[in-house]
């Protein structure tokens, strides 16, 4: 058992209802989503990028064009992946990241391989390279999602000024 499976129904200090993922269940989490966002830094600026995605051997594969998320893969950037989720019969929202670094998909068998896979760019445009994001560390978090009543103030509603 890992050190993310121990604490599975942990909860955080004073945040009532909010639970850490298992390492298995962060994993599943991931598997289920299509898009998830990425972020790293290139040449001094952060980058953030929502990606179509799969899991695929351990890692969160996703196609790209030539641009910063190449660059960056190329240069084996450290990144964070991140991806959230809503169970409505629940009422529970989720979230899952993923901190590794960027690996591009270079070698032949690798790329006929993620060829193969259900890998579909929601946006058009040329997208011929595989980048992988290879974790290091995947951690999530379940919470139950306030109602909305929750965060209503005596301000709410109210008009703001013409310039804001």
């Amino acid at each position: 058992m890992t050190a993310h499976q121990s604490h599975s129904s942990s909860h955080r200090a004073g945040v009532p209802g909010v639970r850490e993922l298992s390492h298995t269940d962060a994993w599943t989490r991931l598997r289920s989503m299509v898009v998830g966002r990425i972020a790293f830094t290139l040449d001094g600026r952060l980058e953030l990028f929502p990606v179509n995605y799969l899991v695929d051997h351990g890692t969160i594969l996703f196609r790209t064009g030539v641009g910063s998320k190449l660059a960056a893969s190329m240069e084996r950037l450290a990144a964070v992946f991140e991806v959230d989720g809503y169970e409505a019969e629940s009422g529970e929202a989720w979230s899952v990241v993923a901190r590794g670094h960027l690996e591009p998909v270079l070698d032949t068998a690798g790329i006929v391989e993620a060829s193969a896979l259900p890998l579909f760019p929601w946006q058009a445009g040329e997208k011929a390279f595989f980048v992988r994001v290879v974790p290091e560390d995947v951690t999530g978090r379940q919470f139950p999602v306030a109602a909305p009543e929750t965060w209503v103030t005596p301000f709410t509603g109210m008009r703001r000024a013409s310039e804001e």
